[in-house]
């Protein structure tokens, strides 16, 4: 189902999806006031924006539990497991890519600009600038580096973690209780935050053993 040979087209339904959300968009501006979906014609972008982050959500959630369930080690020793690994995380990055910039048109649309404050917090300028940063090279990364050495096992849960991390931030920000308790970004936190237990247990089974099982099935290469 998952293969590298596959991969532009699952990049191109990545990139048909996104459209297809900006389409519904503009055609739930259309509707009367009393339809559910109706939203108004400035908010089109919002709602790009909205569902495309869930997106991303739903696929670095899939990235999560199949690293908490095989462990970085297993997967990297199985050629399928890999791919399937590794078109998650492109998948991932694309469709983050084109939530960003719906982000953007978002902000362009309201003539607001992104605020700059606190840029040393989790979720700040600099928090923001270095996980960008990272969701567009990491892809690269992967394809080209054909063994899992340390360094690399290390980068890609640290890269997990803060993803994670970003999209709690951004899940919190969205709370404001009582007027605004957005029960979905709460059951969101409470699920993203066990996607990382699990991988935190896998990663502590996979090295439980001590620094030499780094080395295990010849794949902890440096």
């Amino acid at each position: 189902m998952f293969t590298r040979k596959q991969m532009p087209y699952w990049l191109a339904m990545i990139c048909c999806i996104e459209i297809l959300i900006y389409l519904w968009s503009v055609w739930t501006s259309t509707f009367d006031a009393s339809n559910f979906f109706a939203i108004k014609s400035q908010f089109i972008f919002d709602k790009c924006a909205r569902i495309a982050g869930r997106i991303s959500s739903a696929l670095i959630l899939m990235t999560l539990l199949m690293v908490g369930y095989y462990g970085l080690k297993k997967i990297y020793v199985n050629d399928k497991k890999k791919e399937i690994f590794l078109l998650l995380m492109t998948m991932f990055s694309l469709n983050h890519l084109i939530h960003l910039l719906f982000v953007y048109l978002r902000f362009h649309s309201h003539g607001e600009t992104i605020n700059f404050e606190d840029p040393l917090q989790i979720g700040g300028t600099i928090h923001g600038v270095f996980t960008f940063t990272f969701i567009v090279l990491i892809p690269f990364v992967l394809w080209i580096k054909k063994s899992l050495h340390t360094i690399l096992y290390i980068v890609i849960h640290v890269h997990l973690f803060n993803i994670c991390s970003f999209i709690i931030q951004t899940f919190l920000g969205k709370i404001k209780p009582p007027e605004h308790p957005a029960y979905q970004n709460q059951f969101g936190i409470v699920v993203i935050l066990a996607a990382c237990l699990y991988m935190l247990y896998r990663l502590y089974i996979e090295n439980k053993r001590g620094p030499q099982s780094m080395s295990d099935n010849a794949i902890m290469k440096t």
